[in-house]
């Protein structure tokens, strides 16, 4: 869903992340953190390799460590649909995600391949650059 658009200063913010995955099994997690407060509109996730079998689980909690309450689930059992191929998350209506909050991006590997996932975020609002 398209948000109304503004001219203004500041409308959104892209940041990139990258998820090493190693050839072992288990879990990998990014840990995305908002240190001014603001609202996430969308993510984007790209594997560099098909792993067959992998998911992706996507949470937001109340502290910066990804440890505390689970505000919401954003995503869950998403597969990896293949090499290069992007899964993305244009949410319905804007993630708040308070100062000293977190996302938590989960890659569980059960295929045994090392890969790198890059994810891109979306936030609505101005870019603190101190």
């Amino acid at each position: 869903m398209a948000v109304a658009k503004r001219v203004k200063i500041g409308g959104v913010y892209y940041k990139g992340y990258v998820c090493a995955v190693s050839s072992s099994t288990g879990d990998y997690t990014v840990i995305i953190v908002n240190s001014g407060g603001g609202a996430m509109n969308s993510l984007s996730i790209v594997p560099d390799t098909y792993g067959s079998g992998d998911t992706m689980d996507i949470q937001h909690f109340d502290d910066a460590g990804g440890t505390g309450s689970i505000v919401a689930v954003i995503g869950e059992n998403l597969y990896n649909l293949g090499r290069s191929v992007p899964i993305n998350l244009d949410f319905p209506a804007a993630e708040r995600i308070d100062s000293g909050h977190s996302v938590k991006f989960i890659y569980s590997n059960a295929a045994s391949k090392a890969m790198n996932v890059y994810i891109v975020a979306e936030y609505m609002g101005v870019q603190k650059t101190s």
